[in-house]
């Protein structure tokens, strides 16, 4: 039996290198824990963001290009329309429908069900839960809406190497750290640091350019070479994202056939210059062209000869403006210039007799034969013929129907 007065045997206290041991473990882990996380967390931030706003511009391009194809109800042009988009990474299915929720037109990626199904149903949860919409507008009334829906597989791709990749950051720390405690203190801390620096920096400044330093430890120096590694592979989305959206965007704004502006950066244009001139007291004019027997032109030759005169159509407008004015093609062979302020009747008048000369040379036709067209314009002077804007397309649009009857 043991003494009752006799005190029990103290437990050894632990030695200053366990206690730096433990201390030491214990700070590395959640030093490159949470850096670890703070670069996935803004990894999968900025994916999704990117691809979320990817799909709305892939949505609104699709809109302004499907919008004949759903006015003449032909599933074939609306089906030919998405196609060119169903090439881009990241998308698993594009929906045309009609305003009466009829299916126009639908593509599907083809690609089977991706490995780790339950890490896509956690992108698809976080990014993609609700397909993104856009709505097909016509004259001001909405016609009809594209749904497109993102793939998860490209996103949840990322985050499996850059779990692993974390997971074997936090590995090999934990071994170097162990071994080495005591003795490799000061030269870890500092390494750590900077990576925490560097992935703050990151998180709030999105400064994906950003590098740890090299470490003098073996191990601590293969870790900044994941963490880098991780930083590259993020910046290449950043960029691949970035340079996507802005295709997207110049697709979105811009007629794929002329290359010139459409008519919704048209009429962005229209209020900037409506705005900017109310402020300066000065003036500016618009431009309605039209062609003259455009339908004749593809019902003799055919589309692909009509497609041809609409380039050049654009070319000679865009050749007859100064660099501060603005040409646009609104549809089929309907135009629209802006004329810069300040500009008067006598800038319309020099402008008209710029494209009327610039329209007298034949056009040359894949056929080998040549043909002159000729365009029907109407002009509105701000504030003289509208003081808004629906007052001066009004007034163009109606100036342009007056010539296009004199015409024939």
């Amino acid at each position: 039996m043991t003494d009752p007065a006799k005190p029990a045997p103290s437990k050894p206290l632990p030695t200053l290198r366990q206690v730096l041991t433990r201390v030491h473990f214990r700070v590395t882990l959640f030093a490159v824990g949470i850096a670890g996380l703070t670069v996935l967390l803004t990894g999968f931030t900025a994916v999704g963001l990117y691809a979320k706003q990817n799909l709305k511009l892939i949505a609104q391009t699709a809109s302004y290009s499907v919008a004949p194809a759903i006015i003449f109800n032909d599933a074939e042009a609306a089906q030919r329309s998405i196609a060119p988009l169903t090439t881009t990474d990241g998308i698993a299915e594009i929906t045309v429908s009609t305003g009466g929720g009829r299916v126009l037109a639908q593509w599907k990626s083809p690609t089977g069900p991706a490995p780790f199904l339950s890490l896509n149903r956690i992108v698809e949860t976080l990014y993609f839960t609700d397909p993104t919409v856009a709505p097909v507008v016509h004259e001001g009334a909405t016609i009809g809406e594209v749904r497109v829906r993102g793939q998860t597989g490209i996103i949840a791709g990322y985050i499996e190497a850059g779990l692993l990749g974390t997971l074997a950051c936090l590995v090999v720390t934990a071994v170097a750290t162990f071994l080495l405690a005591l003795h490799l203190q000061g030269a870890v801390i500092a390494p750590l640091r900077a990576i925490a620096a560097v992935a703050h920096a990151v998180r709030v400044d999105r400064a994906f350019d950003r590098r740890a330093p090299k470490a003098t430890i073996l191990e601590v120096d293969t870790l900044r070479d994941d963490f880098n590694a991780l930083l590259a592979e993020l910046e290449q989305w950043q960029h691949r994202l970035r340079y996507e959206n802005e295709t997207l965007s110049h697709r979105a704004t811009h007629d794929a056939l002329t290359g010139l502006p459409n008519r919704a950066l048209f009429d962005q244009q229209l209020a900037a210059m409506l705005d900017q001139a109310n402020r300066e007291g000065a003036s500016f004019a618009v431009l309605y062209a039209d062609g003259d027997g455009f339908k004749q032109i593809n019902d003799r030759f055919g589309h692909a000869a009509g497609d041809v005169v609409l380039a050049e159509i654009g070319v000679r407008l865009r050749a007859s403006l100064s660099t501060h004015d603005l040409a646009a093609r609104l549809g089929g062979d309907e135009f629209a210039l802006l004329l810069a302020s300040p500009s008067d009747l006598e800038a319309v008048m020099r402008v008209r007799e710029s494209i009327t000369a610039a329209m007298i040379v034949p056009i040359d036709l894949p056929s080998g034969e040549r043909i002159s067209v000729s365009l029907s314009i109407g002009a509105a002077v701000y504030p003289q013929d509208g003081a808004d804007v629906a007052a001066l397309v009004h007034h163009a649009d109606s100036e342009m129907f007056v010539a296009k009857r004199s015409t024939r």
